[in-house]
């Protein structure tokens, strides 16, 4: 057994334990990220034990590496409650922090000799069965999954980690977990917790799923009689399927832990009665760094990249072109001005008034982690405007008030023939207009606003813009236009 500490980011250390087969290898590797038990990866009680399951595997000729969640044992540079509203704009989140370790400890464990960096599997229970299948979802890497006593359509995480912004709007854990099929993955559940119906819901759910790659036969379930659990009997079983597809066992192998005494806990801590290494960064300061390293990305990326994560942020559906048809002379109007609506109708244009979903705040506010599942006011609005779009093709847009900034995020992913938007004076600069404004989480990880203009097409007049409203593109007046010019605007061919 080895401590391990490196780098994920500049300055943010990912801890753990690496526990190693005698031998020279290559050898087939298994991380073990862990769950919510009091001791993190240092549990060694009979209901869990992640020490036991890395020395069982070791014996059994794998490479494994338990590490630290966020918040846990030495992972002491930020609390596990870390994020909030500013990080999340600029994609900064708890989860996406954890999942980032995870990837960089796959990149660990490749980098070593003894490692075959074609044979590595994922496995862990309760939060680390969430770790499991998201890791395994974004990185191929994986080649074989065991979520433990996780996967649930009525539980789905409870934990700040487990819920980044936006995971699961419009899907859910099952079918997060089916994109990594047709990799091999075993489903373990157990009868006193949340999964006491996979085998007879999700199990049948995930094998659909599988069938459409063509893989029935690499999902299975296995059902321990128990709590919620990382027990004796669910490591054997993840020990099997680890066997089967890393190692080339038979279908029906059996593999019984033998006993094992793990090390004490300041023998396996990495920064036990020491300092944290040289450069390490506070929770501001990494804060501060990821936003500086976004910033420099915006103006470099290909804006290709750039344009996918603006879409991803919206999670809207994507109108490359106008559906067939046209919708003459048509406005889609968003105004706070009375005066509009009569206006364009003296001037012979059809008026759809956009009907925006009226949010609650106060049934978000008993929702916990609300912007998992759903969307934010400002990405509502825009979802709107697009919506409203796309059942116009060829129409023009004309919006102000919130509407204004949210229609030209709408633009990028809906198409108008023209469109004149009051901006209201953003300042495309400040965080602070963004999350008054237009919160809407990953935006300015993607670039924001002016992201969303170079996507945008048609003929773009944005008013009102002040002196701070810097895109490429649109046509952009610092005065706000008087109804009669907006008419105008709309009326120039």
């Amino acid at each position: 057994m080895a401590k391990v500490y490196f780098e994920s980011l500049p300055g943010f250390f990912v801890t753990g334990n690496l526990y190693v087969p005698a031998g020279p290898g290559p050898f087939p590797a298994v991380l073990l990220p862990h769950g919510h038990w009091s001791y993190g990866r240092l549990e060694n009680a009979e209901i869990s034990s992640i020490p036991g399951s890395a020395i069982s595997l070791a014996r059994q000729g794998f490479v494994a590496f338990t590490y630290d969640m966020i918040g846990y044992n030495d992972s002491r540079q930020l609390t596990h409650a870390f994020g909030g509203r500013r990080q999340s704009l600029w994609g900064l989140s708890l989860g996406g922090l954890q999942l980032w370790n995870s990837i960089r400890s796959l990149d660990f464990l490749q980098s070593r000799s003894d490692v075959d960096p074609q044979r590595i599997g994922c496995a862990g229970a309760s939060g680390g069965g969430t770790q499991t299948f998201l890791l395994a979802a974004v990185d191929e890497r994986v080649k074989v999954a065991v979520p433990v006593n996780m996967i649930s359509l009525h539980m789905q995480g409870g934990c700040l980690c487990e819920n980044p912004p936006g995971l699961r709007l419009d899907t859910n854990n099952v079918e997060l977990a089916a994109t990594m099929a047709p990799r091999p993955m075993l489903m373990i559940s157990a009868t006193g917790d949340w999964t006491a119906e996979t085998p007879q819901l999700e199990y049948p759910e995930m094998r659909k799923l599988y069938a459409f790659a063509g893989a029935e036969d690499k999902v299975q379930t296995v059902q321990v009689r128990a709590d919620h659990n990382y027990n004796r009997e669910t490591r054997e079983a993840l020990y099997a399927w680890m066997a089967r597809w890393l190692k080339g066992a038979a279908a029906d192998v059996r593999v019984e832990e033998q006993p094992f005494h793990p090390d004490p806990l300041p023998a396996l801590l990495v920064f036990h009665q020491r300092a944290l290494p040289d450069g390490a960064v506070t929770a501001e300061q990494l804060t501060a760094s990821w936003i500086a390293a976004a910033r420099s990305q915006c103006s470099n990326t290909d804006p290709q990249v750039l344009r996918a994560a603006l879409r991803h942020a919206l999670a809207a559906e994507v109108s490359a072109t106008a559906p067939p048809g046209r919708s003459h002379n048509v406005v889609v109007l968003a105004t706070e001005d009375v005066e509009l609506e009569p206006a364009l109708k003296r001037a012979g244009f059809s008026v759809r008034r956009l009907a925006f979903t009226p949010p609650d705040a106060a049934a978000a506010a008993k929702i916990e982690h609300f912007e998992t599942y759903n969307r934010t006011p400002a990405s509502q609005r825009v979802a709107d405007v697009a919506r409203a779009l796309r059942e116009a093709p060829h129409a023009m847009l004309v919006a102000d008030g919130d509407a204004g900034p949210a229609g030209l995020l709408a633009l990028a992913v809906a198409p108008a023939d023209r469109a004149v938007l009051d901006v209201g004076r953003f300042d495309t600069s400040s965080d602070a207009a963004y999350l008054e404004r237009l919160y809407i989480p990953g935006l300015l990880r993607a670039g924001g606003l002016p992201t969303a203009a170079s996507m945008a097409t048609g003929r773009i007049v944005i008013h009102n813009a002040g002196t701070s409203f810097d895109v490429k593109g649109p046509t952009v007046l610092s005065q706000r236009l008087s109804v009669p010019e907006v008419v105008s605007r709309l009326k120039q061919r």
